[in-house]
């Protein structure tokens, strides 16, 4: 455990070697089916049915899913539409694109997107612009993060949409991530892929970070150092594939 060596400023040149993916939100709460509606509608499950295994991931376009790169897969299984998974509407994926440079040994450029079959009529979640990112991302600032995970090393997957507000405290921007660290609160085992909002000075909130891996246990510790893909540095990325993105 080094969670606690100086916080996000002391792993910057560890994290490489000791992070491992994210796996549920700890210290959170469900989510009900109005607040999912109207603020979370965008959230995606992804369920492989061959190892039962969960991430979490967000429509960004009628046609096209951002999750984490260990989490992407033509073969997952998608829900969308109910905070609740066994209720929720199944999507069918036509196929999935890692980014070219994603390391799954580091967790470096952990992100990929899944294109659906189909597209859905559902708002999808905006994106943080690279203009934005200085402005919101910066330390001390308050988020929103969710997921589908687990909430303690006890508890299996979450069948609930689990949503939890952190305080990016120690904040340190690598060029496709950011480190911080909560002491309350953060992903643990299912969230993947999952969420970090941020909010803009109209109120409207964008989506800044995607739950890529933690420093130590998290659910066990109740909070600590998080790893979250960095959106803005990513939208080229995001971009070249996704047509149909949200101008």
């Amino acid at each position: 455990m080094i969670a606690c060596l100086g916080r996000a400023a002391a792993v910057a040149g560890l994290l490489l070697a000791v992070s491992q993916p994210a796996a549920a939100i700890v210290n959170g709460a469900p989510t009900t089916e109005a607040r999912y509606a109207e603020r979370f509608g965008w959230a995606v499950a992804l369920e492989a049915p061959k190892t039962d295994a969960v991430c979490t991931a967000q429509l960004i376009s009628p046609t096209w899913v951002l999750t984490a790169g260990h989490c992407t897969g033509a073969g997952n299984r998608l829900v969308i539409g109910s905070p609740s998974r066994a209720r929720g509407r199944v999507l069918a994926a036509a196929d999935a694109v890692r980014h070219p440079d994603y390391d799954a040994e580091t967790g470096a450029f952990d992100v990929g997107l899944i294109r659906l079959k189909e597209p859905v009529d559902i708002p999808p979640v905006p994106l943080i612009t690279a203009a934005e990112a200085p402005l919101l991302l910066q330390a001390k600032a308050h988020a929103v993060i969710g997921g589908w995970g687990k909430r303690s090393t006890s508890l299996g997957f979450s069948d609930l949409f689990i949503v939890s507000d952190v305080q990016l405290a120690d904040l340190r921007r690598l060029p496709d991530r950011f480190v911080f660290f909560d002491p309350v609160s953060g992903p643990c085992g299912g969230d993947s892929g999952g969420p970090l909002l941020l909010e803009r000075s109209d109120g409207t909130r964008v989506l800044a970070g995607i739950a890529s891996r933690v420093v130590g246990n998290l659910c066990a510790q109740g909070g600590g150092i998080s790893i979250y893909v960095d959106v803005a540095a990513m939208r080229s990325f995001i971009e070249q594939h996704v047509a149909d993105l949200p101008r």
